[in-house]
């Protein structure tokens, strides 16, 4: 049974209101809104595009679209800095989600073997140990409080190394990666902001106003994809906002599709997969992920990131649901 934390973390922001996480959503929303079509251009000025496999002839979409997301999430925090977030939490953060987010673009320009991603997942959460960013405590857990101690931040390198490529692996139609992030991001900042956790709800709020203007240009027919730079960043900023928050069980009830489509993939060898796409729609040969529910008889693509969206919301909500319930 997962227990929710009940109590405010120790470091959350003295000053802090709801006025951080709405600036930061507006701020993330604007900038990654202004800064998407640059993005596009640029890339396909200097050949940075990916192949649309579930396209008439495979067109070349622009591929690093996660740098566009990356500046507003960043904008978003600082400005709303100026609301009283903590800075030591906000800084920890932005680290971590920007070391995310520089791994996937170091795999999107040089291909990185399995390993070298793993190792520079887990490498990702090193901010957030070194600031010591969170409280190692489960409260109302069924022997009461623990305190987890260092154990706590031992872990938090796996649980990087884990939500990382969980989020990295559950990709492949337009709109699915983005869509999927803004809800969960969405979803759990709703959760920190019922605790009292403003700087976890101001990051993720950030991240959710970045990814739904994002989507504008990302939706089917998309005219650019996230690239691991984007599914990397997302992975990161729900993991170190999760670690800072008092949400760590919110956080893996909201997170369990991700849990889900990895188990289902981990079975299948990690093979990478997309389906198959003929007249239209796209077919799954069995169980390869967790959007194969949704395809095994042939359904249009946007369907498909749609009901895996849906999907991935109602989780969410049961999140919420529960931290309203039992806070």
């Amino acid at each position: 049974m997962l227990f929710l934390n009940p109590t405010p973390c120790m470091r959350a922001a003295g000053t802090a209101t709801l006025l951080s996480p709405i600036l930061a959503f507006a701020v993330g929303l604007a900038v990654t809104w202004a800064s998407t079509p640059a993005v596009i251009s640029r890339c396909r000025l200097t050949g940075l595009v990916g192949r649309d496999l579930h396209k008439p002839g495979a067109p070349e979409i622009a591929s690093l679209g996660g740098l566009a997301v990356l500046l507003g999430f960043l904008s978003g925090i600082t400005v709303a800095g100026f609301t009283g977030v903590d800075p030591e939490l906000a800084l920890a953060i932005s680290l971590s989600t920007t070391l995310g987010a520089i791994l996937g673009l170091i795999d999107d320009l040089f291909h990185l073997g399995r390993v070298s991603l793993v190792i520079g997942s887990a490498l990702a959460g090193a901010p957030m140990v070194a600031f010591r960013a969170g409280e190692p405590v489960i409260y109302s857990s069924p022997w009461g409080r623990v305190e987890l101690g260092a154990a706590f931040w031992a872990l938090v390198p796996l649980g990087f190394a884990y939500m990382l490529n969980a989020v990295n692996i559950y990709a492949g139609f337009n709109g699915l990666e983005a869509g999927a992030g803004l809800v969960t991001a969405l979803s759990l900042s709703i959760c920190a902001a019922l605790y009292g956790s403003w700087t976890s709800s101001t990051a993720l709020a950030a991240l959710s106003g970045a990814l739904l203007a994002f989507l504008r240009w990302n939706w089917y027919p998309a005219r650019v994809f996230p690239g691991n730079v984007g599914t990397y960043l997302v992975g990161a900023a729900l993991a170190s906002s999760i670690v800072a928050g008092t949400i760590k069980a919110a956080g893996l009830i909201a997170t369990i599709p991700y849990l889900l489509n990895f188990l289902i993939r981990l079975s299948k060898g990690m093979e990478w997969t997309v389906g198959e796409a003929v007249d239209g729609l796209v077919y799954s040969d069995g169980l390869e992920a967790l959007w194969s529910l949704w395809m095994a008889r042939g359904e249009r693509e946007q369907l498909v990131a749609l009901k895996a969206i849906a999907f991935q919301a109602t989780f969410g909500l049961a999140a919420v649901v529960a931290s309203v319930v039992l806070r």
